[in-house]
């Protein structure tokens, strides 16, 4: 998809939510009968964040979903510009919304043009109170682009990235009232970061790397799972390989410790994974195939959160080392989600941008070779 065609769709993409939003209210989500009877007094539940539409579906199912039903007021949110520009081949795609972590840290109007005290000051309170999923591409040259271009890393408002065997790419939302000459300029001097990136100045995105064809944003099942708000968001199409999810230092041992406790392929198959973090708080939402009842997975996400109970730790960092204490969340739909304490925001990035998160893991198991002894 080139600028044009992402601008034009960007503009579609309200119209129409515009019009989901008058001519169908959408139906309310179901909370898991597990949850349900935590309401009533022994504890907080809440039902995913946001119900998918009425009549979404899973990959290839009838029905469409509208990434718009993620837009904010002022626009398509960072998940929906997402789903436009990443190409239909990646993999994974990570989106950061800076905007959303500087409304919580009380300061939304923060830009380059505030004090560089203030600045540094955000940074590290982000850092130190919820997930990044990058450092910022660039935080780097901050001071570079601060003196030459008069704009830094600062005036993004949400940052997108994703990967795939085809190769990766970005997609940098800058705030609206930022002059686009000035992007342009560092784009045309091959600015560090920016060397060879497009800008639409109607969306007031700038994307890098190649994005032809058919885009993320006509998957139903890759629509919804992301659709929810938080200020950093990573999604898998598809589930995670079991021998991924164990790490490249995992061993036979590690291997059959998991499978002598838990029946692993009796798990219900998976059509995306996607984890989103607000501050401490992690939410996991796994996209069943259509016609998944909620019984099945409300059986399968019970299962999943005691599978990561146990998962091990095979590399310097293990799954226990930055979630806490989950539990099943809710039903919509196909949608299923768990709630998980953030208790080490840096670890817990790692983990997830490394595929190290076992709550999303395939059924099927490809057993790890028995040492030779050689």
């Amino acid at each position: 998809m080139d600028r044009s065609a992402l601008a034009v769709a960007a503009t579609l993409l309200l119209v129409t939510a515009g019009c989901a939003s008058e001519d169908d209210p959408g139906s309310a989500p179901t909370t898991s009968s597990a949850t349900a009877g935590m309401a009533d007094g022994g504890g907080a539940t809440s039902s995913p964040g946001a119900a998918p539409a009425a009549g979404t579906t899973g990959h290839g199912g009838e029905g469409t979903t509208a990434p718009a039903s993620g837009e904010t007021g002022a626009g398509p949110s960072a998940y929906g510009l997402a789903l436009l520009a990443t190409p239909a081949g990646a993999t994974h795609l990570t989106v950061t919304d800076l905007d959303a972590v500087r409304e919580r840290l009380g300061v939304p109007e923060l830009t380059s043009q505030d004090l560089m005290t203030d600045r540094l000051e955000f940074w590290r309170a982000a850092e130190a109170s919820t997930v990044l999923l990058t450092d910022g591409l660039l935080r780097e040259e901050n001071s570079r682009y601060d003196l030459t271009y008069d704009f830094t890393q600062d005036d993004v408002d949400a940052e997108v990235r994703w990967r795939g065997p085809d190769g990766a790419g970005f997609l940098l939302a800058m705030r609206p009232d930022l002059d686009p000459d000035l992007v342009q300029a560092a784009i045309d001097d091959g600015a560090p970061g920016l060397g060879g990136a497009v800008l639409d100045r109607a969306t007031s995105t700038v994307l890098g790397g190649a994005t032809t064809g058919e885009v993320w944003a006509s998957d139903p099942a890759l629509a919804v799972v992301g659709d929810v708000p938080a200020e950093s968001l990573v999604v898998r199409d598809g589930c995670v390989p079991f021998a991924t999810a164990l790490g490249v230092d995992a061993t036979v041992e590690h291997q059959d410790e998991v499978l002598a406790a838990h029946d692993v392929a009796s798990l219900t198959g998976l059509e995306a994974v996607a984890v989103a973090f607000t501050g401490r708080t992690a939410t996991v939402r796994l996209a069943y195939p259509s016609g998944t009842s909620p019984a099945t997975i409300e059986t399968d996400l019970a299962a999943r959160v005691a599978l990561g109970e146990d998962w091990p730790t095979t590399e310097s960092v293990g799954f226990a080392d930055g979630f806490g204490e989950g539990s099943v969340a809710g039903v919509s739909g196909t949608v299923g989600e768990l709630r998980y304490a953030v208790t080490n925001p840096g670890a817990a990035a790692h983990l997830v941008l490394a595929d190290l998160v076992p709550l999303g893991v395939c059924p099927e198991v490809e057993l790890l070779e028995e040492p030779t002894g050689l």
